[in-house]
């Protein structure tokens, strides 16, 4: 497995894999790579814990949610 280590990696993997599409051309039997991203900021993580508190409903009940079709 081929390792990606920066964000000109994935563009360029990201790039190459459009162009073969659109020439028509068969994609390679080993597209499977594996990216390694950075830790995220203090501020990514403060806007992260912000969605999930505003997204976090708890006076759903499970029939609403799944529905009550008998």
């Amino acid at each position: 497995m081929k390792t990606i280590q920066s964000p000109e990696g994935v563009a360029l993997l990201i790039e190459n894999l459009w162009l073969r599409h659109k020439a028509g051309m068969k994609q390679r039997s080993c597209n499977v790579f594996m990216v390694e991203l950075p830790p995220p900021t203090e501020e990514e993580l403060a806007v992260a814990r912000r969605k999930t508190q505003e997204n976090a409903h708890t006076d759903d009940e499970p029939k609403e949610l799944y529905g009550a079709w008998i």
